[in-house]
C-alpha cells in the first residue's frame, strides 16, 4: 500500500561535544632596554582571553592572548611598571570536527604566578581551563505527516542554540591628565573594565555598544603617585547567520590587549596618556520556539517499518534578565591603610541546578601600616539562586558598576551592581520517526471486533490501540477517558477496526 508522505527539514543544531581542556603555558619576559633593572615586585598580574578559533581536519585551534602587567620598584627605590602581551594557541582533537557548525568557548583562569629570574627577567606560569561546547548543524529531514496512518505528535517549546562566536573591536585613545601643569614621569600601573551598555539583534547582524574604563596611576614631577582616569564609548557591529529581531544574546566583554604610554601635548609636556587595545566580544546567540515532532506511528491492519533518530533538546526554556547588587567581604594578610587604586573582574559563569555561580577577582594596590606600596588579588565565589526547581542552564553576568569599603584594617566589603542574563531549561532526548514504510498486511480475520483488555495504572492508551491495530479515540470515547494516560487497574473495551 502506498503511503500518503510529507517531511520537513530539521534545522537544529544540536550540541555534539562538549569537553572541558585544562592547559598551562610558561612565559619568559625581559625588561625593554629602556626600564631600570627590577629590585622588586610589587605586582604581576595575569590575565587571558580568547580571541579566536578554527576548526579544521578535526581539531579545534583556539587561539588567545595573555596580558602580564608589572609594577617594580628599581635599586633607587622609584616605581616602574611594564605591561607585556603574549599570544598563545590550543589545538584540541574533536570527535565529531568534520561536522562542526560552531563552538562556544569559555575561558577561566584557574591560577598564575611568577619567579624572578634575574634584575631583568621574570617567568610566568598561568593555568587556564577552556569549557567548550561544540554544535553541529542537523540538516535532515523528518517525518511531518502521514495520511493513511496513526500519528504521535510531541510538542515542546525549546531553547534553541542558533550561533556563537568571538569577535573584536580595536580602540586608538589619547586623554590629559586632570592637573594641566603637572607632568608624568613614569607610569605605576594602569587597570581597565568594559561594561556592556546596549545589544540590538537585527537579521543576522547585532549591535554591541560597551564602555572601556582605564585608571592609570603615575609619578608626578614632584614624585608622589597620583591617579588619572578615562572612560570612552564603543559599539561594533558583528555579522552573525541565522539571527533574528527578537532572538536574545549573551555577551562577555573583555580587554585582551592593552598598551599604555604617556606623551608630550602640543607644548611639549608630557601631561598625556595614550591607550591602544583590543576588546574581545564572546557571543551566543539564543531564540524559543515551539517545535513538533512524531515520536511513533502505526497503520491499522498493516505491518509498518518505522526509521528513528535520536536528537537532544533544551526544553521548557525559562529566560531571566534582571539587574542585582551583592555585597562580598575579603580579608587581607596585612593592614590597609590606604587603597590607591581597585578593580573587580568577574569571569567562568556557570548555571548548575538553577543555582548562577561567578567567580569574581578582587585586585588593588595599596599602602599598608609601614608605608609600602603592595598588590593584594583575591578570588571569591558569588552565588544565587534562580529557580527552586534544579534545572540545569546558562547565563553571563555583566558589571554595572562598583564601589567599596574598608570595614577594618585587615576587610574590605566590595558592593557589585551587576546584570544577569540566564536560561534555564531541561535536557530531554526526542527519538523523532525520520519515515515509516509499509511492509505487508496483517492477519485480522480472528481479530474480534470488540475485545476486553485488562489495562495497568499508567498505562499509555495509545499503545494499547497499537497493539490491536486500533484507533486510540476509539477506546478512549468507548471507556469515557478523558486522559490517554490509564488512571487506575481497569477493564477496557477496545473495538475493533
Amino acid at each position: 500500500m502506498e503511503l500518503c508522505k510529507e517531511y520537513k527539514p530539521m534545522c537544529f543544531n544540536e550540541s555534539c561535544e562538549s569537553l572541558s581542556e585544562n592547559f598551562e603555558f610558561d612565559f619568559q619576559e625581559n625588561l625593554p632596554q629602556y626600564l631600570d633593572d627590577i629590585d622588586r615586585i610589587i605586582k604581576c598580574s595575569v590575565n587571558s582571553a580568547v580571541t579566536n578559533y578554527d576548526v579544521n581536519d578535526s581539531r579545534l585551534t583556539i587561539h588567545g592572548k595573555t596580558i602580564i602587567c608589572l609594577t617594580y620598584l628599581n635599586k633607587d627605590m622609584c616605581t616602574l611598571s611594564n605591561i607585556f602581551e603574549e599570544e598563545f594557541t590550543k589545538s584540541i582533537d574533536l570527535d565529531n570536527g568534520s561536522t562542526v557548525h560552531f563552538a562556544d568557548i569559555r575561558l577561566n583562569t584557574k591560577y598564575s604566578n611568577f619567579r624572578l629570574i634575574n634584575q631583568r627577567r621574570i617567568d610566568v606560569h598561568t593555568a587556564l581551563c577552556a569549557n567548550i561546547c561544540v554544535y553541529r548543524r542537523n540538516n535532515g529531514k523528518c517525518l511531518a505527516e502521514c495520511k493513511n496512518a496513526f500519528t504521535r505528535e510531541m510538542k515542546l517549546p525549546c531553547l534553541m542554540n542558533k550561533n556563537a562566536g568571538v569577535c573584536s573591536a580595536e580602540f586608538d585613545e589619547t586623554f590629559s591628565i586632570s592637573s594641566s601643569n603637572a607632568q608624568i614621569k613614569n607610569i605605576v600601573n594602569s587597570y581597565s573594565v568594559c561594561y556592556l551598555d546596549e545589544t540590538k539583534i537585527i537579521k543576522d547582524k547585532m549591535l554591541v555598544k560597551f564602555r572601556v574604563e582605564v585608571s592609570v596611576l603615575y609619578i608626578s614631577d614632584d614624585n608622589s603617585i597620583e591617579k588619572c582616569a578615562h572612560s570612552f564609548s564603543m559599539s561594533k557591529i558583528i555579522d552573525v547567520s541565522d539571527c533574528d529581531d527578537d532572538d536574545n544574546a549573551l555577551i562577555n566583554a573583555v580587554i585582551s590587549s592593552i598598551y599604555i604610554k604617556s606623551k608630550t601635548n602640543s607644548d611639549n609636556v608630557v601631561n598625556e596618556i595614550e591607550l591602544v587595545g583590543t576588546v574581545s566580544l564572546s557571543y551566543q546567540i539564543y531564540s524559543i520556539s515551539d517545535h513538533s515532532f512524531i515520536t511513533d506511528s502505526y497503520m491499522p491492519h498493516y505491518n509498518t517499518d518505522i526509521s528513528k533518530e535520536r536528537l537532544s533538546v533544551k526544553k521548557s526554556p525559562i529566560y531571566y534578565y534582571d539587574d542585582r547588587s551583592d555585597e562580598i567581604v575579603f580579608d587581607s594578610d596585612k593592614n590597609i591603610i590606604e587603597i590607591i587604586d581597585l578593580i573587580p573582574s568577574i569571569e567562568g559563569c556557570t548555571v548548575k541546578e538553577s543555582v548562577m555561580k561567578v567567580n569574581v577577582n578582587l585586585s588593588f594596590l595599596y599602602y599598608d601600616d609601614t608605608s609600602q606600596l603592595c598588590f593584594y588579588e583575591k578570588t571569591a565565589e558569588l552565588s544565587f539562586r534562580l529557580n527552586d526547581e534544579k534545572l540545569d542552564g546558562e547565563g553571563v553576568i555583566s558589571l554595572i558598576s562598583y564601589d567599596f569599603i574598608i570595614k577594618s584594617a585587615d576587610k574590605i566589603s566590595l558592593r557589585l551592581n551587576y546584570t544577569y542574563r540566564a536560561y534555564l531549561y531541561r535536557i530531554q532526548n526526542v527519538d523523532y520517526l525520520t519515515d515509516i514504510e509499509v511492509t505487508g498486511e496483517r492477519n485480522n480475520l480472528n481479530m474480534p471486533e470488540l475485545t476486553l483488555y485488562f489495562a495497568n495504572k499508567n498505562e499509555d492508551v495509545w499503545d494499547i490501540a497499537k497493539s490491536f491495530s486500533t484507533d486510540m479515540s476509539l477506546i478512549m470515547e468507548e471507556n469515557n477517558l478523558t486522559s490517554h494516560i490509564v488512571d487506575n487497574k481497569m477493564v477496557l473495551l477496545v473495538p475493533g477496526m
